[in-house]
């Protein structure tokens, strides 16, 4: 029988990832170890490690547990302010209501000084950066981006403006400032 089809092994792993989730919140990243698993749950460090060989892959499996249900399929139809919409509005829904926006704090503090964690917050930063550069590039292709605007500038302020406003200004990411926002990024898109 295939591992991963096992209803004992998916429900060992779920299990698992739902204390790492716990120990994240409440304690940050450092505090998820398959020690601290093992404690938690009852289920022996062995099993633990033939799940997740290394802390890595324990982190990492326990991080895209808390982002699952933000992971969707790429728009890049346009017209670029609708694209932007359906890059943001997911984004901040995640960030101020499910259990990601609150483990995202721990995670980005804890990247600054553990290697683990930069390790981490790269890997998922990376295929997000992947998919907001596939809707400007289409939106170059359609005549929505103009040749001078720099993508990559365009892309870091779509993804880490949430991020700053909400971690490091306090700020809300409201309705008013969903539309300012994707209106910056639109005139800086189209200027010439």
């Amino acid at each position: 029988m295939d591992r991963s089809s096992d209803p004992r092994l998916d429900a060992t792993r779920s299990h698992a990832l739902q204390s790492a989730l716990k120990l994240l919140q409440k304690k940050g990243v450092l505090s998820v170890t398959h020690a601290a698993i093992s404690s938690e749950t009852g289920i022996s460090r062995s099993t633990l490690y033939r799940h997740w060989p290394t802390l890595d892959e324990l982190l990492d499996s326990t991080f895209r547990h808390a982002i699952t249900a933000q992971v969707i399929p790429p728009q890049t139809n346009g017209p670029l302010r609708t694209d932007l919409y359906w890059l943001l509005g997911p984004l901040r829904t995640a960030l101020t209501e499910t259990r990601w926006g609150k483990i995202a704090p721990q995670v980005v503090a804890a990247a600054s000084s553990d290697d683990r964690a930069k390790r981490l917050i790269n890997t998922f930063v990376i295929a997000r950066y992947k998919v907001v550069r596939g809707v400007f590039e289409a939106a170059r292709s359609r005549g929505e981006v103009s040749e001078a605007a720099n993508i990559e500038s365009l892309i870091e302020l779509t993804i880490a403006a949430p991020y700053f406003r909400m971690l490091i200004a306090g700020q809300p990411l409201d309705d008013e400032w969903l539309e300012s926002h994707v209106e910056q990024i639109l005139r800086l898109a189209t200027a010439e």
